[in-house]
């Protein structure tokens, strides 16, 4: 059986990304590139040096892939991985590349 990851759908600078029947609010800031994770209007994760909701957009719209450091690229399958396990951590705060090494522990 396929595990979902989740899918993301893009509202302007606004993002929704539904995991295991619930839908989250993406939103991030222009002051650092991170991603504020809600759930019914609550901050629930922040993932820090992550990217902006209209790059993510502009890329995954176009079939991209977002280039992290390291040479390391997230495709938007890849990238619903990392959110999915930024909030089945249950932290509330932690870096992208922290998030995608969970996301390594699964497999």
């Amino acid at each position: 059986m396929t595990q979902d990851f989740g899918k993301l759908v893009f509202h302007d600078r606004i993002a929704t990304y539904t995991y295991k029947g619930v839908v989250y609010t993406l939103k991030s800031n222009c002051y650092e590139p991170c991603i504020f994770i809600e759930k019914d209007g609550v901050d629930i994760c922040l993932l820090h040096n992550a990217f902006t909701i209209d790059k993510l957009n502009e890329v995954f719209s176009a079939g991209g892939a977002v280039k992290y450091y390291r040479d390391q690229k997230f495709d938007e399958e890849a990238f619903c991985r990392i959110l999915a396990a930024s909030i089945d951590s249950k932290r509330d705060d932690m870096d992208l590349d922290f998030a995608a090494k969970l996301v390594k522990d699964w497999n």
